[in-house]
């Protein structure tokens, strides 16, 4: 609310830090799974660049192993492409987490049946933090 980009990040290490949930911090599952999951599109991107190498005379320019340039150039835009759709969910991810931290009642009040899912699961996840 008003504070520069790195005041506002102190401020949300600092509430987390007051909470205990500094494992959440350390966890970072999201990051992970979202990084695999940009891996797998990635991968599947490579496949099709495979695919293109054995269908069409794209590649027949590219010297060299055209079927390793083919899947490497696949895989790389696959990793770019995924990175920046994925990364609008992780974005979201944190800001719920963010606000869950600093307005549960507000959460409670406006939304009392997701409010109470999310304070069971966070209970059986990080047992003691709410």
């Amino acid at each position: 609310y008003g504070y520069g980009y790195c005041e506002a990040g102190k401020n949300v290490f600092t509430l987390f830090k007051n909470r205990g949930w500094e494992a959440i911090i350390a966890d970072d599952l999201v990051a992970n799974t979202l990084g695999l999951v940009g891996l797998f599109v990635g991968a599947i991107m490579g496949c099709i660049g495979l695919i293109l190498d054995a269908t069409t005379d794209l590649y027949d320019d590219a010297g060299g192993d055209s079927a390793a340039i083919a899947f490497i150039l696949g895989l790389i835009i696959g990793l770019f492409i995924a990175s920046i759709a994925l990364s609008t969910f992780g974005s979201g991810v944190n800001a719920v987490i963010v606000l869950f931290a600093e307005a549960p009642a507000d959460f409670q009040q406006n939304h009392p049946d997701l409010s109470n899912r999310m304070r069971q699961i966070w209970a059986e996840v990080y047992p003691g933090s709410v």
